[in-house]
């Protein structure tokens, strides 16, 4: 992953920068799959130098994100997820230009499972998920993962279980910007263009709406590794539907 300096960036910049990061890794690794024409990774970034005038580096991530975040505004859009108007322009010149050059060393063709832990491990959040044990899902089930875990045990069911699209199965609920983003680079890995399933709900209010969709599972994180929802809270949340199946990982 990009490196962050420990000591030479505000706590609000830092944020910011850790974001930005794990999205530069993201475009990087999109850009090496084929997924998108080379910029980050071209040679000597060729085109970018024909015209960029006076512009800097922190100029080429703003536009590609802004690119990016047209189809997919979570996550390619941080300044949106983090409330920082200055989420990629505040960032230091000399440290874009550090991971631009960076770029080409990082494993971009890692296994999903790593490079998704490895983005997660970036942004501060739990990786320590019990994986082993989860039950199987079938097409029609609907389920939703709350706030802790950022998406990570939806992506995970749907690379490992036959005919679980995620964006069909999972609504992902976040409880903080960084879980957001990486539900939304969940979203990128998995292909799912337009509209991440995913929303900011720390408190669950939303996805108990009245009128939201029925659960058949809901996926916690479990108060042992760091979750802050208990089984029993979470069926006397969800009482509604009866049948529901609260899991904890």
């Amino acid at each position: 992953m990009l490196t962050l300096p420990l000591d030479d960036l505000s706590p609000g910049v830092r944020r910011g920068a850790t974001c930005v990061a794990a999205l530069t890794h993201a475009l990087a690794r999109e850009e090496r799959s084929g997924r998108r024409p080379l910029r980050l990774l071209e040679p000597g970034r060729a085109t970018w130098n024909r015209f960029r005038g006076r512009l800097n580096d922190v100029a080429l991530l703003d536009l590609l994100l802004e690119d990016a975040a047209v189809a997919q505004p979570v996550p390619f859009d941080p300044s949106a997820i983090l409330g920082q108007t200055d989420a990629v322009s505040g960032l230091p010149p000399a440290l874009v230009a550090r991971w631009l050059e960076a770029l080409p060393t990082l494993a971009l063709d890692a296994a999903p499972a790593e490079y998704m832990t490895a983005q997660a491990k970036l942004l501060g959040l739990p990786t320590r998920l019990n994986r082993s044990d989860l039950p199987r899902l079938k097409p029609h089930h609907r389920a939703l993962e709350i706030p802790g875990t950022g998406g990570q045990i939806a992506f995970h069911i749907a690379q490992t279980q036959d005919d679980i699209f995620l964006q069909d199965v999972f609504t992902i609920a976040c409880g903080s910007p960084e879980e957001l983003l990486l539900a939304g680079l969940v979203a990128v890995e998995s292909r799912i263009p337009g509209q991440a399933p995913a929303l900011l709900d720390p408190t669950l209010d939303k996805v108990r709406a009245t009128g939201a969709a029925p659960y058949d599972f809901v996926f916690a994180l479990d108060p042992e590794k760091g979750g802050t929802w208990t089984r029993e809270r979470l069926a006397e949340l969800f009482q509604a539907n009866p049948n529901v199946r609260v899991v904890m990982v």
